[in-house]
């Protein structure tokens, strides 16, 4: 089948929904607006709602499975370690199992069979006295039974016993739990260690595993088919309570036979856009309508409303809003068409139903002719172009439908199943056991049906009664609307109709299965008089020899429409088929479908098509494990005081530098201009020992204004001359070439300096301009203005003259630069000489420590303080709206202008709401946006 037109367009979607009898509307008025759906897959998100109302998410999965840590055996031998622990598991009975048995046969007995079936667990050996437990005679034989079915139950057959014919019961090991020769070879061996997986399932709760599902752009059966292809299972193990969009993000339960959890999480790095995690063990499995119906979350594009093109932003936002109110508030209370949605009828340009019809009509051929359809125009375009590998990032869907094309003509012009086969893609699995069925049997067409897995055949049959319902409902309402006429149908709940021997089962089909087997009767002119039975109440059938059909015109109406030749030429009333399996019950449906909840929704204005407006279960995700790892880095950097500031330094140096700069940046443009004069001294210490001029710089400090009293502790023994404890230890302005003798002596070290001083030690310096008389600068110093900011020539090129000299110890600097001798001195802050960084280590923000040490760069976590709207993976939330249950009494306007994209042109509306499994979100959709241009010219 070729790939059916775009139906986002909605001239072709108009045009596809009356095709379906997708006609009327329930609202007698028009909502006046209308939006693109599906501009992203991640645009439309549905999460199934557990029958106890909870919504299923899946906000966290592992990526790897979880190795469990080997603390308890780091002291042991690695011989001890490797060598398997071979001992048997011993399981006692429970408590209540323990009375029943000591209820049947006493506390002595009872006794006696629990540590038998321990020894039996165990594989102790047991001596022939130990391995007979015989019990007294019991002669009523229905007593008997219930004593051997209790034991097997209770033991799980691993005792098995045995009465003569004096009514005396023996019990003994059974043949597979017996610790005897023949349990040991290779034939025990795989009978025990299925009963050794057997009781491993028990104990962790059930064969079943079942675990949430995340998936993109793939439906149900797609995504289940990859995960058991890559498991080496069969698909069939699988169960689900109902399949979900391909074009979509969506969340669902689903259950596994005899699987590990381990053995799933490594499928998070292996499939694209699909993750499984929340994994519980159950002892069944899910099954189709096992949900109480799905949330979904649109996100709808380009809003425009009906009549206000030209407006400008924020009036077409409240207009939108306007008829969002009134059109949610309508619904509410009135409902919507129940139709089948267009994805009931598959997504190719000969639908699902008419496949349906073919076989109803056991035009078996004409199936495999419809099935196997190409376009001419595919035809040509596959002709003259080459195959197409899998490139990453090109549209597989294209790709995918060349070589399916391809595959089709190649096996139609050659009849090389074998050569065909190298084409088709894996998803087109109905093609594939055609073309390998007609291989083998060439005119078998009734074979190559059957080759079909039984799940599509029944998606077939059953589109067809979809087909013949939706015109029915058109019908319906088109002549009687909202009004209970006698002859409607409505469902008797206390008396349910027998399930059908045929198991019409199909897992592409979720109807509700609450009326799946429910019976149904025909109201009576008195039941309508008496007001008790609305709309919501009536049901129509789907086609099948197990339903009633109403009493009335549109009973009749159900063998008028299927009797045309363009419909099959059918019949209602006959529906059984030779094949067993093609033979239809039917079903009944709800004409008027409701929300569960009330909806909500958000206006917002945006710019481009490719934004994403709402997160995915999966942004949900990657936001935790974001803040996870930042969690993880900060607490790597609030541990001990120490170690956490050098391991931070250490990882990131030159993020310290950065941040050591802006600081002094800014706080040289934050703080006010300041009085003082600033003085720069660098402490160097002499390295070479042979009288050389080597030296290295250790530190370097500023002081303003401040006198040898004022300096802190420590740094005036390195300055005074008076002090003999470091005499010799200089600024870089006090040394020349010719200087040879500076050493270094740490106070309190008690050694003898290197060498001996030839002068003192200068007194600290300050360069500055104003009255203070002028000393001769020492040969071959460079003058430094010492003033942070100011380079020196451009402050010689200001033509003052500087001062070099000694600090006085009362001078100020004024304001203006001028440097007087009035006032106290002032003292600065002390200043740790040889801290470096040390303690005072600039302040790095934790999520830029966090992405230079992963190499990336993180997103931005939520801000709960913030005053904007919280973030999730980068994406904003929106602040949901409850539609007024009486729109026309308030004026509702939550358009905050102040808020909007200057830039943003265009409207989106995202809508929140939960509907019964087997109803469809677009028809809702539908219902809820106005009647189309394109609509109104068909």
């Amino acid at each position: 089948m070729s790939q059916r037109p775009g139906t986002h367009v909605p001239a072709l979607r108009a045009e596809t929904e009356k095709a379906l009898g997708i006609t009327q509307r329930s609202a007698p008025f028009n909502f006046a607006w209308t939006g693109d759906i599906r501009k992203r897959y991640t645009d439309f998100l549905v999460n199934e709602i557990r029958r106890d109302g909870v919504v299923l998410h899946l906000r966290d999965y592992q990526e790897d499975p979880v190795v469990q840590p080997q603390d308890a055996n780091a002291r042991k031998p690695q011989a001890a370690i490797n060598k398997p622990d071979n001992k048997p598991k011993v399981n006692p009975i429970s408590e209540d199992d323990r009375k029943v048995i000591v209820g049947l046969l006493g506390e002595s007995v009872a006794q006696s069979l629990i540590k038998l079936d321990e020894n039996v667990q165990a594989k102790n050996q047991m001596t022939p006295k130990e391995r007979n437990v015989e019990f007294n005679p019991i002669t009523d034989r229905s007593q008997r039974a219930t004593i051997h079915q209790e034991i097997r139950r209770v033991f799980h057959s691993r005792i098995e016993t045995v009465a003569d014919a004096l009514g005396v019961i023996t019990a003994t090991p059974s043949k597979w739990g017996q610790n005897s020769r023949g349990a040991n070879n290779q034939g025990g061996r795989r009978d025990n260690g299925r009963r050794g997986q057997n009781q491993e399932f028990r104990e962790l709760g059930g064969e079943y595993l079942h675990f949430t599902l995340y998936k993109e752009n793939k439906d149900t059966m797609d995504a289940v088919n990859t995960i058991a292809r890559l498991l080496k299972v069969k698909a069939s193990n699988f169960g689900f309570a109902g399949t979900k969009d391909r074009r979509a993000g969506t969340v669902q339960r689903i259950s596994v036979h005899r699987q590990k959890p381990s053995n799933l999480t490594w499928l998070n790095t292996r499939i694209p856009n699909v993750k499984v995690g929340e994994f519980e063990f159950s002892k069944n499995p899910l099954q189709l309508g096992q949900h109480g119906g799905n949330e979904f979350i649109i996100t709808l594009k380009n809003c425009e409303p009906i009549g206000g093109n030209d407006c400008s932003l924020v009036p077409r936002m409240k207009m939108i809003q306007q008829s969002l109110e009134c059109g949610l508030a309508y619904l509410k209370h009135n409902g919507y068409i129940n139709y089948y949605g267009l994805q009931r009828f598959g997504t190719y340009s000969i639908g699902t139903h008419l496949l349906g019809m073919k076989i109803l009509r056991e035009d078996y051929e004409g199936f495999i002719d419809d099935i196997l359809h190409v376009d001419h125009d595919l035809i040509r375009e596959v002709l003259n172009n080459p195959p197409q590998p899998y490139v990453a990032g090109k549209d597989f869907q294209n790709r995918d439908d060349q070589n399916r094309a391809r595959a089709i003509t190649t096996w139609k012009t050659t009849r090389n199943a074998e050569k065909a086969l190298e084409f088709l893609p894996k998803r087109f699995s109905s093609e594939t056991a055609i073309i390998r069925h007609l291989a083998k049997a060439p005119k078998d067409f009734n074979g190559a049906i059957l080759s079909i897995t039984r799940g599509m055949r029944m998606m077939y049959i059953h589109a067809y009664q979809s087909y013949v319902w939706n015109y029915v409902a058109t019908r319906r309402w088109s002549k009687y609307g909202p009004k209970v006429i006698e002859g409607d149908l409505v469902l008797v709940t206390d008396t349910p109709r027998h399930k059908s021997p045929d198991g019409e089962y199909n897992p592409y089909d979720d109807d509700d299965d609450d009326n799946m087997y429910a019976q149904a009767r025909a109201l009576t002119a008195a039941d309508v008089a008496s007001g008790k039975y609305a709309i919501f109440d009536v049901v129509l059938p789907t086609p099948g020899y197990d339903v009633l059909y109403p009493r009335n015109e549109i009973g009749e109406y159900y063998a008028e429409f299927m009797g045309r030749e363009e419909n099959g030429a059918l019949s209602p009333y006959e529906m059984r088929r030779k094949q067993r399996e093609f033979s239809l019950s039917g079903n009944y449906r709800p004409l008027i479908g409701r929300f569960i909840a009330d909806a909500q929704y958000a206006i917002r204005a945006y710019c481009d098509d490719t934004e994403q407006m709402y997160p995915t279960d999966l942004d949900y995700a990657t936001h935790k494990k974001t803040l996870e790892r930042q969690a993880k880095a900060k607490a790597l950097l609030t541990g001990p005081a120490s170690l956490g500031s050098w391991r931070h330094f250490a990882n990131n140096p030159s993020t310290h530098d950065d941040a050591m700069a802006s600081e002094r940046r800014r706080k040289a443009e934050d703080e006010a201009p300041s009085d003082r004069v600033v003085m720069t001294k660098e402490t160097w210490v002499q390295t070479g020992v042979d009288g050389s001029a080597k030296r290295v710089k250790l530190a370097r400090h500023q002081f303003e204004n401040q006198t040898i009293n004022d300096l802190p502790h420590g740094y005036a023994a390195l300055t005074n001359p008076t002090l003999s404890t470091m005499p010799a230890v200089k600024s870089e302005s006090s040394l020349s070439d010719d200087d040879d003798d500076s050493f270094l002596h740490i106070p309190g070290s008690g050694g003898a300096p290197l060498f001996s001083p030839k002068k003192e030690a200068s007194p600290p310096r300050v360069i500055t301009d104003g009255p203070i008389p002028m000393i001769t600068i020492p040969k071959d110093t460079i003058p430094t203005s010492g003033i942070r900011g100011v380079s020196d020539t451009y402050y010689a090129s200001t033509g003052q003259k500087p001062y070099f000299g000694a600090i006085p110890t009362n001078m100020q600097t004024p304001v203006n630069g001028v440097a007087t001798l009035q006032g106290p001195a002032i003292k600065s802050e002390s200043v740790d000489m040889f801290g470096w960084y040390g303690a005072n280590l600039p302040k790095v923000s934790e999520t830029t420590a966090v992405s230079q040490a992963n190499g990336t760069k993180d997103p931005e976590p939520t801000n709960p303080s913030s005053d904007g709207p919280e973030l999730i993976n980068g994406i904003a939330l929106p602040k949901w709206r409850t539609a007024s249950s009486n729109p026309l009494s308030t004026a509702p306007n939550d358009i905050d202008e102040a808020t909007l994209d200057p830039a943003a042109t265009r409207v989106a509306v995202i809508l929140k709401f939960q509907l019964k499994q087997s109803n469809y979100a677009t028809i809702v959709l539908r219902e809820l946006m106005g009647t189309t241009a394109e609509e109104r010219a068909l």
